[in-house]
């Protein structure tokens, strides 16, 4: 049985400018709103698809693959069980497992993997997928393993719908398109997405003067390069301090997420090592080629579309000097969910709100974490149930994230109005929580403050041992 690609079709629609707009205006910027995005087969893109004409356009040749001649299977060496080493017998206090087939328990996942028979697993950063673990590793060393629902059980090798696997060819046909594509453009590296919806609507204000890296100068290149590390740094000690545990950081998730914030910490600690991974992915080729330069007289210094597949960041030329954008770009990739060309995986972040210092006087009470710096006070404020309209406006008349993230946990409908949805927010502390950690503002600034506290401690410690000794 052979497997059949069908020709590519094009829709000749052309979305207009409110498809084109920032996607956290609307209410689809809610975390989790959106569905996957969508996968794309482009043509070459040194060859776009020629204009329709009234004649019908010759079918692009199907590229079949045929299943191989049937083999003599010859037998093999019995070899060890890649799970022996994880293998644990199954406590009956265990907590059942749950609709994705896992059992938690003190933080640690564990799954089924035979009747009585357990192992622990973390998911990774990069791939979403769930390897075997042991307790004492920081990063999961064992094979990947695949939940089966129908048997409640997870194995090695995933699931197959097909009951007939003598005809199932074992290739993964867009694997192996994506890598003959990009073979194929090594030598040609263009950047994607030119003049599409989300670059025409930037131009209506602003003028767009460099699409990739490679179209700075070699001085504004160098600039962003640095900013780029400099988010990989604030991610990587972030990521470091919250697998230490250290003393000091109760404090830090109180300020940016509340009296509820070990409900929080582990998809805290998640999309801190999904930033880590994108940081390191916009560092790459095809990341470099992400990055796009505007002139605007925004004092915004760099946004992001989350409708675009692509992940282009838009720099402001005005704000391309160290120090100035590492912040902003980091707060923009934690937006991001899929991103074309990229094996890392956003949080999906939206912008319910923003830790902007200079507004504090609009909130509703005092800080206790003024002497941590003004992002963090003025969360500590929100955090406490302080947050008022008149800070929210300050920002202008968009609050659909905020209403409709509200309306949604509380099960409300639609037409909540702004002071209604503050009162609600300053009430519910577990709520307050769970927005602040899809909030990109807190997240950022909650990083930054872990690696301030990373950095401290790692000073520190060889003068705390010398005085033990």
């Amino acid at each position: 049985m052979g497997i059949v690609r069908k020709p590519a079709t094009y829709s000749s629609s052309d979305p207009g400018r409110a498809d084109a707009g920032p996607l956290r205006r609307t209410r689809a910027s809610v975390p989790g709103d959106e569905g996957p995005a969508p996968k794309l087969f482009r043509h070459d893109e040194s060859h776009p698809p020629s204009p329709q004409t009234g004649q019908p356009e010759t079918p692009v040749q199907s590229l079949t693959v045929l299943a191989l001649p049937s083999a003599e299977i010859l037998p093999g060496r019995p070899v060890g069980n890649p799970l022996e080493q994880y293998r644990l017998k199954s406590p009956a206090s265990l907590p059942q497992a749950d609709a994705r087939g896992l059992r938690v328990f003190k933080g640690r996942q564990y799954v089924d993997i035979a009747s009585g028979e357990i192992v622990q697993v973390r998911q990774t950063a990069t791939t979403g997928e769930y390897r075997a673990t042991l307790v004492s590793e920081r990063e999961a060393s064992g094979p990947p393993l695949y939940f089966d629902p129908q048997g409640g059980i997870w194995k090695l090798q995933p699931a197959r719908s097909s009951t007939d696997e003598s005809h199932v060819v074992d290739i993964d046909i867009d694997q192996l398109i994506r890598e003959v594509r990009n073979d194929a453009l090594d030598t040609k590296r263009l950047h994607v997405g030119s003049d599409d919806p989300f670059e025409r609507s930037t131009a209506l204000d602003t003028t767009l003067f460099a699409r990739g890296l490679k179209q700075f100068t070699p001085e504004q290149a160098a600039v962003i390069r640095s900013e780029l590390r400099v988010v990989e740094g604030i991610f990587h000690d972030a990521n470091r301090a919250i697998a230490l545990n250290l003393p000091k950081a109760e404090a830090i998730y109180a300020s940016f997420f509340g009296s509820n914030h070990r409900d929080v910490a582990q998809p805290f600690a998640d999309a801190v090592a999904r930033g880590l991974a994108l940081s390191r992915e916009y560092q790459g080729v095809w990341g470099e080629a992400k990055i796009v330069g505007v002139d605007s007289s925004d004092s915004v210094a760099a946004w992001m579309y989350k409708r675009d597949f692509h992940g282009r960041l838009f720099i402001n030329r005005k704000f391309m000097q160290p120090g100035f954008l590492c912040l902003s770009l980091g707060h923009e990739m934690l937006h991001t969910n899929r991103v074309d060309r990229f094996r890392a995986i956003g949080p999906n972040a939206a912008d319910f709100f923003y830790l902007k210092g200079h507004l504090s006087g609009l909130l509703g009470s005092a800080s206790h974490a003024v002497q941590d710096g003004p992002e963090r006070a003025v969360s500590d404020i929100i955090m406490r149930g302080g947050l008022t309209v008149a800070y929210l406006k300050a920002f202008g008349d968009d609050h659909d994230s905020f209403l409709f993230r509200i309306s949604d946990y509380l099960g409300l409908g639609d037409d909540l109005d702004l002071r209604a949805a503050v009162e609600l927010f300053n009430a519910n502390s577990p709520m307050r929580a769970q927005m602040a950690v899809s909030n990109a503002d807190s997240l950022i600034y909650a990083a930054k403050n872990m690696q301030l506290l990373y950095r401290s401690a790692v000073e520190h410690a060889p003068l705390d041992r010398s005085g033990t000794d």
